[in-house]
């Protein structure tokens, strides 16, 4: 089985983890910026992965042109995120918005959710008055009202946190070889 692994990144943590995973499969991995150096017709198994800015998947529309041109090839898609991936709520809120991105062609995608870094000295003017706004906006709630992660985020807003872990791709890596069954996992 001969797979590509295309992937947007931001900040690092997206292309680490397509750089392990490429190693684990013995595969290809390249920006998704170069998408028109490959010929799909040349892997059985194409896996996107991109971290989630505010909820937007740009990485996630450009997949679906290939899902519909070559709907019998196998689709992985890993969203890398600061949120708690063990947590409900969020798989769900970032699945749905996945879902939004790429209409009916998530029915032929294996979603995986892993975390990165939040590293505010590495980020851009944008996502970190993003962050302040959601910060401030988490410290008005009243505990009990907070997310999972909500104390989390606040404790460390302005400081780097990693949460990538090389271990969480294993699920992917079986997977992709065959080793866990083709339905979606549950958001």
């Amino acid at each position: 089985m001969k797979s590509l692994i295309l992937y947007r990144s931001e900040y690092g943590s997206t292309e680490q983890y397509a750089r392990w995973i490429g190693e684990e499969l013995s595969s290809q991995h390249d920006v998704i910026d170069n998408l028109s150096k490959y010929d799909m017709e040349d892997y059985d198994l194409i896996i996107v992965g991109e971290g989630v800015y505010a909820g937007q998947m740009k990485a996630a529309k450009r997949l679906v042109p290939i899902i519909e041109r070559y709907p019998d090839k196998r689709f992985i898609f890993f969203i890398v995120g600061i949120a708690d991936m063990e947590d409900k709520v969020n798989r769900d809120k970032l699945y749905s918005d996945l879902a939004k991105a790429m209409g009916p062609a998530i029915e032929k995608t294996k979603v995986f959710f892993l975390r990165g870094v939040l590293d505010y000295s590495k980020m851009n003017l944008k996502h970190k008055s993003m962050m302040w706004m959601l910060v401030n906006y988490l410290k008005k709630k009243p505990k009990k009202d907070l997310p999972k992660d909500g104390d989390q985020l606040i404790s460390t807003y302005g400081k780097k946190v990693s949460f990538i872990d090389k271990k969480s791709i294993e699920p992917l890596v079986e997977f992709a070889k065959g080793k866990l069954p083709d339905e979606n996992i549950e958001p």
